[in-house]
């Protein structure tokens, strides 16, 4: 695995890997109707290459064929937007090995503090990286309630 900024090419990739992401891995924290609501359909592949254009770190965790097996971006202001990976890749540390370099370029831009909304199994990660719940968020998508987590990190200098 290595760790790589985005390319416009990965914009279809990202949006499959979104979808298996919060359809497969979601259903082990998330009832089916919940995945449905977050995820009816793999995003629009443009807005990953919007996104890229924006001022955010974005990076690709990528196999030895280049092929992504995670993203994660780190938004100007400090807050984590994303952090997906592929289902058979949850829980073998890819995101883990994403989530240090974007902590890495938050300390590099002189960030004191990052923040992120995260799911069930993102909050997992998020607390074993140092991360505090701030609250519980209740969230209603396509008139389906959904909660995720509100949480950030002091960066220690």
């Amino acid at each position: 695995m290595r760790i790589r900024a985005f390319r416009n090419e990965d914009a279809k990739a990202l949006s499959e890997l979104f979808h298996a992401s919060v359809r497969e891995a979601g259903i082990r924290d998330y009832t089916l109707e919940q995945v449905q609501a977050w995820s009816p359909a793999p995003p629009d592949p443009a807005r990953y290459i919007q996104r890229s254009l924006e001022d955010r770190t974005f990076l690709v965790a990528v196999d030895g064929d280049d092929e992504p097996m995670a993203y994660g971006d780190l938004k100007s202001d400090g807050h984590i937007d994303y952090l997906y990976c592929r289902p058979d890749v949850v829980g073998t540390g890819v995101a883990s090995a994403l989530y240090d370099e974007l902590e890495a370029a938050a300390r590099a831009r002189g960030f004191s503090s990052i923040s992120v909304n995260a799911s069930e199994a993102a909050r997992r990660l998020f607390l074993k990286k140092g991360f505090s719940v701030v609250r519980r968020n209740e969230l209603i998508r396509m008139g389906v309630s959904i909660h995720n987590y509100s949480m950030e990190k002091v960066l220690e200098n």
